[in-house]
């Protein structure tokens, strides 16, 4: 019994092993699978041949020749073409990426010489590995002779750049379901929050996958700047955008004018920034030291807000100097510091 639940675990584990990550979770290269994109099928009696201009279905035409719409880009990897008779004729295989072209030229084949002996299935295959990049979203098909087209097949994958495993190919556009914190039908961006690299597709050799910006817990997106990622020696080019909790800088990593750097709270913190508080009448203005707090304080007031005043000072009733100096006379009680009070000329104690 233990055997038989060790090895249903083990089978559980492969299926749903996610192709595009090694078990440790390093991404790797990944391919969706070869699947059937398009074709068509007729009896011989009634197949295509070049004297006959019959329409096959609405993605599909036929008269000396043949086009398939695929219904978007996809990797080519074999289109297979069935004759009634032995003698398969001359063919031309073009691929374009819109109906109307322009087209280039794939696969060329000359006729059969052997009419009575050469096979009735031509089968082309692109270069196998990952390298094929034959990239087409319609295909045509020319050939020579008074052939009859039987059925035709094409076969291929999706074209996610190496960075997926699975593709809606029915969709339209085709949709692949993206890895490596990519995005797109085509998995041909990164994602907003990982652009601190260049997109690049993956290889076999290396991955490539989108790395994160740094910043900080306070952005969800970022944008790449290539001048930046070139001055740093390709090791980062990410610059977030809307610094939340207050926050500013390239990776959200000082705070705001009219705020200052907690020193109590972790840089990640929604706390990490702090409002200064400047007193409206004893500060010269509404900013403080980002890294102390310390607001601008007029002459004679003091505190970290300037809510109060200083030494050989004492409150008074103009509001553009709140503190002015204690004469000499003045008992050593009276040059305490205090806080402002309030008084007739309407300027009051701590905000």
């Amino acid at each position: 019994m233990s055997v038989t639940f060790a090895l249903l675990l083990l089978l559980g584990q492969a299926a749903t092993a996610d192709p595009c990550y090694h078990p440790g979770g390093r991404p790797r290269f990944c391919l969706p699978p070869v699947t059937r994109l398009a074709g068509m099928a007729a009896s011989c009696p009634q197949a295509c041949a070049l004297s006959l201009g019959a329409d096959l279905s609405p993605r599909a035409t036929c008269n000396g020749s043949l086009t398939l719409a695929l219904g978007g880009p996809f990797l080519l990897t074999s289109v297979s073409l069935r004759f009634c008779t032995p003698g398969s004729p001359a063919l031309v295989l073009s691929a374009a990426w819109a109906a109307g072209g322009p087209w280039r030229s794939l696969w060329r084949r000359p006729a059969w010489p052997g009419a009575l002996g050469g096979p009735e299935k031509v089968t082309f295959r692109a270069s196998p590995g990952p390298k094929s990049s034959v990239l087409v979203s319609h295909l045509h098909v020319e050939f020579g002779g008074r052939a009859g087209l039987m059925a035709a097949g094409v076969r291929g994958r999706c074209q996610c750049h190496g960075h997926a495993a699975r593709c809606a190919a029915r969709a339209q556009p085709p949709r692949c379901r993206c890895r490596h914190h990519t995005a797109g039908p085509g998995c041909e961006s990164c994602r907003p929050s990982h652009r601190d690299w260049p997109w690049r597709p993956a290889t076999p050799w290396h991955p490539h996958p989108c790395l994160p910006c740094s910043c900080n817990q306070h952005a969800r997106r970022c944008r790449f700047n290539s001048e930046l990622f070139r001055l740093s020696g390709g090791r980062s080019g990410g610059v977030c955008e809307r610094c939340r909790h207050h926050t500013a800088g390239r990776h959200c990593h000082y705070c705001r004018l009219g705020f200052w750097r907690d020193p109590s709270q972790p840089i990640t913190s929604r706390k990490a920034c702090r409002a200064c508080q400047c007193h409206p009448i004893g500060a010269t203005g509404g900013i403080c030291n980002q890294t102390s707090g310390q607001c601008p304080c007029k002459l004679g007031v003091t505190g970290l807000t300037c809510n109060r005043c200083g030494p050989g000072y004492q409150q008074s009733r103009s509001p553009r100097m709140p503190c002015q100096r204690i004469p000499e006379a003045t008992t050593p009680l009276a040059t305490t510091p205090s806080a402002y009070s309030s008084g007739k000329s309407g300027w009051c104690g701590e905000p």
